[in-house]
C-alpha cells in the first residue's frame, strides 16, 4: 500500500511540475491582457496552448492507467483555457478570423478525443466538448454580421458532431 501511495504521489508531483509552465504562461498572459499588452498576452497564451497540447499528446500515447487518465483530465481543460484565452485576445485585437480559428481548432481536437478507445478519455473530452460547442454558438451569435465566420463555425460544428453514444 505504501509503495502505491509513493507512486501516486510522485505521479501527481510530475503532473503538477509538468503543468507549472502552462500555469505560469496563463498567469503572465492574463496580466498582459489586463494591462492591454495584447501581443504579449497572445504570445503567452500561444505558448501555454502549445505546452498543453504537447502534454496531452504525451499522455494520450502513454499506457492508459488511473494516473494517465488523471493527467489527461487536467490537460484537456488546460488546452481549452489556453485556446479560449487566445481567442479572446484575438477578439480584443479585432482579429475575428484568428479567434474563430482557435475556437474551432480546440473544438475539433475535443471531437477527435471523444472517439478515443478509453471511456474515461471520452468522458473528460465530452464535458469540455459541450462547453466549446456553446462557446462557438455564442461566438456566432455575437458576430452574426460576418457570414464567413458563421460559415466556419457551422462547418466546425457540423464536422465535429460526435457519434450518438450516450456518455454517463
Amino acid at each position: 500500500m505504501i509503495s502505491s501511495q509513493k507512486q501516486t504521489n510522485s505521479d501527481l508531483l510530475y503532473l503538477e511540475q509538468a503543468l507549472s509552465p502552462w500555469q505560469s504562461n496563463i498567469m503572465q498572459g492574463n496580466y498582459a491582457f489586463e494591462q492591454g499588452a495584447l501581443l504579449e498576452a497572445r504570445d503567452k497564451y500561444l505558448l501555454a496552448k502549445t505546452l498543453a497540447d504537447h502534454l496531452l499528446e504525451q499522455f494520450l500515447y502513454a499506457q492508459i492507467n488511473n494516473n494517465v487518465i488523471h493527467a489527461i483530465e487536467h490537460c484537456i481543460p488546460a488546452l481549452v483555457v489556453a485556446s479560449h484565452n487566445l481567442a479572446d485576445t484575438y477578439i480584443a485585437m479585432q482579429q475575428l478570423e484568428n479567434a474563430c480559428k482557435w475556437l474551432c481548432e480546440v473544438h475539433l481536437t475535443l471531437s477527435s478525443l471523444i472517439k478515443h478507445t478509453h471511456y474515461e478519455v471520452q468522458k473528460a473530452s465530452k464535458h469540455h466538448y459541450l462547453k466549446t460547442s456553446a462557446e462557438l454558438v455564442a461566438f456566432a451569435r455575437r458576430y452574426h454580421s460576418f457570414p464567413e465566420l458563421i460559415e466556419q463555425v457551422n462547418f466546425c460544428l457540423s464536422s465535429s458532431t460526435p457519434s450518438n453514444k450516450q456518455l454517463h
